[in-house]
């Protein structure tokens, strides 16, 4: 199906845009193609100045078209004047693996774009000791636009995947700044707030690069325990950071505080122990739960990196136990479901599957894509459906168990280019 070009008031959720009608550096979008998952990516095209836009109907929801006499293409004829039918209330369509897959590759291609900035920032960093405000300040403004044009799965699957060896911390800070734009644009901060957040998460560990380097890899590499001495030396580096900022006199009072207080665990058995997290502020409240969750994906201290479904439930518990802002664990692990998009899952009925979907109201029953059945042999056709919504005609399916260091996506054998909406009935065997 041909591209249709359509004016941005025609614009829906579930439509799939392939081009505006701005360039992209005056637009607030890395990538010009993407999925309109939510309200508020429409919002952002709108007040960018953005008219027009052309969709892909084959990959996305179409429009009603309108024709005016005269035209071959109703498209061609819509005015600003034109009038659209009201949208009728429908699901966003369930992506298939093909185009789970698709959205993985523009997520990695977009965190490798930040990384190469953020690992030159963090080098100049730890020979001058000095943070180029202008150079931050450009990431946070790319990490925003990729948090607008990136869906929200695939990019939480790219930030916690190959994790290299990174003696710069800059994959750390990535991920931290990333994940805490997120939650904190979800908690509805306001955009100062919200870049406040971004910032000192993107510069909360600077002071670890001046430690030296042999005791930033004991920290990350193993789990034999540092001597009261090395502790010490370790837990200054939140005071160290701020202090770095402070003295530049080029960052807020907020940022700073953040930054010194990021370890300031509620229950006050973080440090610096002159901190008290009873008085720290909803922004760095925000980079705690963003920084202890990249902490267990990667393996903090030498311990066994988590998966995403076992760091949430660990970051969980460590809320429930006082340490951290439970209401946003709650919104964190609302974004991200119980059982993160591009989870391997076994059913109770032995079949495999792939989360697509989560269900923010049902978080143990996300819509699945079962690609295997109980014997490993994969499905001619794979079913896509709805954990939280089944036909009682059918086997009722739950998730059982999540499958560690399962099959990526990209490498199911599914029929390529398979689309589906989630369905309440089922393969029979």
């Amino acid at each position: 199906m041909a591209h249709r070009r359509i004016p941005l008031a025609a614009l829906r959720v579930g439509m799939h845009v392939t081009k505006i009608d701005r360039r992209w550096f005056w637009s607030p979008l890395l990538f010009h193609s993407f999925l309109v998952r939510t309200v508020e990516q429409i919002d952002s095209l709108r007040r960018h100045g953005v008219k027009e836009v052309e969709i892909d109907p084959s990959r996305g929801r179409d429009v009603d078209v309108i024709e005016k006499p005269g035209t071959e293409d109703g498209a061609r004829g819509w005015t600003s004047d034109t009038r659209f039918p009201a949208s009728p209330s429908q699901e966003i369509p369930v992506p298939s693996l093909h185009a789970l897959s698709q959205d993985l590759s523009l997520a990695r291609e977009a965190r490798r774009r930040l990384e190469q900035s953020i690992h030159s920032i963090f080098s100049d960093i730890s020979t001058t000791g000095l943070v180029e405000p202008e150079e931050a300040r450009k990431i946070i403004l790319d990490m925003r636009a990729v948090t607008q044009s990136i869906a929200l799965p695939a990019w939480f699957m790219a930030l916690s995947q190959d994790r290299a060896d990174d003696p710069l911390l800059s994959q750390h800070a990535m991920a931290t700044c990333g994940l805490s734009m997120v939650l904190a644009h979800a908690a509805g901060l306001d955009l100062p707030a919200l870049q406040s957040v971004a910032t000192g998460a993107l510069l909360h560990d600077i002071g670890l690069l001046q430690l030296p380097t042999y005791l930033r890899r004991r920290c990350h590499e193993t789990s034999a325990p540092l001597s009261r001495q090395e502790q010490m030396l370790y837990q200054s580096h939140a005071r160290v950071s701020a202090v770095a900022l402070e003295r530049q006199g080029l960052f807020s009072p907020s940022i700073c505080q953040l930054v010194a207080d990021h370890h300031a665990l509620l229950d006050n058995t973080g440090f610096p122990q002159e901190t008290q997290g009873a008085f720290t502020s909803d922004m760095t409240r925000i980079v705690m739960v963003t920084d202890r969750y990249d902490e267990l994906l990667r393996g903090f201290g030498g311990a066994s990196p988590l998966t995403p479904h076992q760091a949430l439930q660990r970051l969980y518990q460590e809320g429930q136990a006082g340490k951290y802002e439970c209401r946003y664990i709650a919104s964190f692990i609302k974004l991200l479901g119980i059982y993160p998009v591009y989870s391997c899952v076994q059913l109770n009925t032995g079949e495999r599957a792939v989360v697509t979907v989560t269900n923010s109201h049902r978080l143990h029953q996300p819509v699945v894509t079962i690609t295997h059945d109980a014997d490993g042999a994969p499905y001619p056709v794979a079913l896509t459906i709805d954990l939280a919504n089944q036909d009682d005609r059918a086997p009722a399916r739950s998730i059982a168990a999540l499958i560690e260091n399962g099959p990526s996506v990209l490498d199911q054998p599914v029929v390529p280019d398979w689309r589906n909406q989630p369905q309440n009935t089922a393969h029979q065997k």
